[in-house]
């Protein structure tokens, strides 16, 4: 048996005693991450609130690239970082600092359910601008089952005074997503 064959089969068994785990799986992992993704939706019309409507929702598709498509199989762990979520108006004589509260959640595409609210923020009613309202995050979510779709929904919802009249607002939400595969058990 020549040496490079010997070594990789010396190799092979090193890693496979249940001492090296963790040494194999340091060497089989595969590490994919976007520096920033941003998308901005631009004069999303927004009716007038019905009189006792204290609730605004909107949904916003977000792109994750094709990060997780050429990740091979294995044990996926993942990180999604919703760094900036802003509305700000862009259409209309309406005032925002009604709104109390402003939450951003995510869900798979075409879903109802909610996997995890990733940006919250409660105030006194003259906390936000009456044209703008910001949520800024930095805790990473796991989102392991979502990591080799495509895109992504975050859910918008504000709650309090709402404009009576019909307006236009921009939307951006910008976010970041890191994914790391250990593979081991699937080449051996």
């Amino acid at each position: 048996m020549s040496a490079l064959p010997r070594v990789l089969l010396l190799t092979a068994a090193t890693l496979l005693t249940s001492g090296c785990r963790k040494i194999a799986d340091t060497f089989f992992v595969v590490n994919a991450e976007t520096e920033e993704i941003c998308k901005t939706e631009r004069s999303i019309p927004i009716p007038a609130a019905a009189p006792g409507t204290g609730t605004l929702v909107h949904t916003f598709e977000f792109p994750l690239g094709e990060i997780g498509a050429d990740l091979p199989e294995g044990r996926l762990e993942t990180e999604f970082r919703l760094r900036l979520f802003a509305l700000d108006v862009t259409g209309g004589d309406v005032d925002l600092s009604g709104i109390e509260s402003a939450k951003v959640s995510l869900r798979r595409p075409g879903s109802t359910e909610i996997i995890r609210t990733l940006l919250e923020y409660r105030q006194p009613t003259d906390a936000f601008s009456p044209t703008r309202i910001t949520l800024r995050g930095v805790e990473a979510v796991s989102v392991a089952q979502l990591a080799r779709d495509n895109r992504l929904e975050l859910v918008f919802e504000a709650q309090g005074t709402l404009p009576p009249q019909a307006w236009t607002a921009d939307l951006q939400a910008c976010a970041a997503l890191r994914a790391e595969v250990h593979y081991f058990r699937f080449i051996f």
